[in-house]
């Protein structure tokens, strides 16, 4: 069985991502640019997305 290799998006890519989504890049597109698989991009963004507002890399950096 293969084990999976998990690597955590770092501070200049979600800087990246949260740029893109200011925007209005789709995540596909982030996840094209950052090399990364869609799923990556979209658990980040639904993982660190406040309830009152929009994904911020600098509070996504902190957890």
């Amino acid at each position: 069985m293969r084990t999976r290799c998990y690597q955590q998006l770092s501070a200049e890519e979600r800087a990246t991502v949260s740029l893109g989504l200011a925007q209005g890049h789709s995540l596909r597109t982030m996840a094209r640019i950052l090399g990364r698989a869609p799923s990556t991009v979209s658990r980040e963004v639904a993982r660190n997305t406040t309830p009152d507002g929009p994904y911020r890399a600098c509070t996504a950096q902190r957890h």
